[in-house]
This record gives C-alpha cells, structure tokens and sequence, in this order.
C-alpha cells in the first residue's frame, strides 16, 4: 500500500543532488510507516502538518527538521523495568572539554575530570558541569544493557565497537586525529518519563529504525551485523552535574 508521503518524497528525490541527502530521504520513506509506539492521533496530526508544509513550498528535508523540533518526545511511555543507570556516548570531545575548561579559573584535563567526579562531591561536580546538558538537543538518547541492569555496557567496547553497536554517524569526522568521545553514566531519575524513540527524535539520519511492535524499548540496529543491538530510550534534558555518576573518555584506534 502506498503511503502518504511518498510521492513528496519522490518530487524530493529527483530535485535533490546531494547524495547523502538523497540516501536519507529513502530510509525515510521507508522507516516512517513502521513507527508503532506513538497513539494514532499524534502519528496522523504529523504526517499532516508534514503535508501542510510541503504544499506551502517546503521541501521534504525542510519540513522533516522544522516537524522534528515540534514533535520531540512524542513516543510511548515505556512501561517495561529499566536499570537505575543509563549510558550516554557524545561523539567528539572537543566542545565538551572546552566547555568546562572555559568554566573553570584553572584548567582541567580529562583525567582531572574523571577524578573530581569520582570523588563523589555532588557541590564541585555542579559547579564543574555548571550549566551543561546532557544533551545540545531537546532530547537525551540513552542506552544499557540487555539485561537491564546498573553494569556499564560498555564497559569492555572500544569506541570502534561502541560507534557500530549504536549506529552512530561519524561520515562527518574528517580530521587526521582519532575521534574521541565522552562516555556518562547518570542517574535514571525516576520522576522523568522515559519513552520510545520515534523518527521525531532521530531527526534527519539514515541511522535509526524504528522499535517492533512487540519491543518492550527501543534498540538500535548496528552498522556491523556482528553486534548485537543495544536497548535504549529517550527522555527530557537533565542538567549534567545533577545526574552524572562516572565520565570516562575513548578513542577510537588509530586509522592505517
């Protein structure tokens, strides 16, 4: 059966020259009429609003992000048993670290930040991530383990087999440097509704797909067949220093 959006994303298709644009729009196309966690009424008032847009002179890549910042967190609830500590993976450290450097009179290494968040002084760990997120977005992706437990998932990964397993994009990364990035542990606060991750919240990538009908969470799909996917959820922005319980930082191998 033919789904609604299709041929607004076909006109897209043969007006766009960017390749990575294009192979977006297709998995797109494609992933969207497999969303299942999201009630029906909010499912239809978006693919509508996506329509309105479009026929008002938007492209299909223009309306999808302006739709994505409205419709945030709009998966269901999640109902099954989640662990009392999720993982997060930011991507490239630079900002992050320059970030609590620009914070502090005195600079800070990595491993200075790793110890003072070990120490377990919530007041100095506040003013070290003193006005960070958890996420530069409106959304926080999180993941943990398949047996839904506070063990780190990682624990054992390098970042090559982190990037595969959560099907992160890193095309973007073209420095001569190893990618690095910040592994958090944080609090599962109770108070905060945890939900599926729908399209909405992926926003416009080629990496994510939607959870099973019968999926108790959501679970990504790795890059890399040879890994298992790894459960996550999404919920609201927490404030860093609130919820942080260990950072530690990766890299990836070394590139021949």
């Amino acid at each position: 059966m033919k789904f609604i959006l299709d041929d607004y994303i076909e006109k897209y298709l043969q007006n766009e020259d960017n390749a990575d644009d294009r192979k977006i729009a297709r998995h797109l196309k494609k992933i969207i009429p497999q969303t299942r966690h999201i009630d029906t009424k909010t499912f239809k008032e978006i693919i509508e609003v996506l329509k309105k847009k479009m026929n008002n002179g938007c492209n299909f890549k223009t309306a999808f992000r302006e739709v994505c910042e409205e419709y945030v967190l709009v998966g269901s609830r999640i109902k099954a048993d989640l662990p009392g500590i999720f993982t997060r993976i930011i991507i490239n450290d630079s900002k992050f670290i320059n970030h609590v450097v620009n914070n502090r009179s005195i600079p800070v290494s990595r491993k200075k930040i790793k110890i003072m968040v070990r120490r377990g002084d919530r007041g100095n760990i506040e003013r070290l991530f003193a006005g960070m997120n958890l996420s530069i977005k409106k959304v926080v992706f999180a993941a943990f383990g398949e047996n839904v437990t506070d063990v780190d998932p990682f624990k054992k990964c390098s970042l090559d087999d982190i990037v595969n397993m959560l099907a992160l994009d890193i095309s973007w990364y073209k420095e001569k440097k190893p990618l690095r990035a910040v592994k958090i542990r944080y609090t599962n606060e109770k108070a905060v509704i945890k939900r599926f991750p729908v399209f909405t919240d992926a926003g416009w990538n080629d990496r994510f797909h939607p959870a099973k009908k019968d999926d108790n969470y959501g679970k990504t799909k790795p890059t890399d067949d040879t890994f298992k996917g790894m459960p996550e959820i999404v919920h609201e922005n927490l404030k860093l220093g609130k919820v942080i319980v260990d950072i530690d930082f990766l890299k990836m191998k070394e590139r021949k």
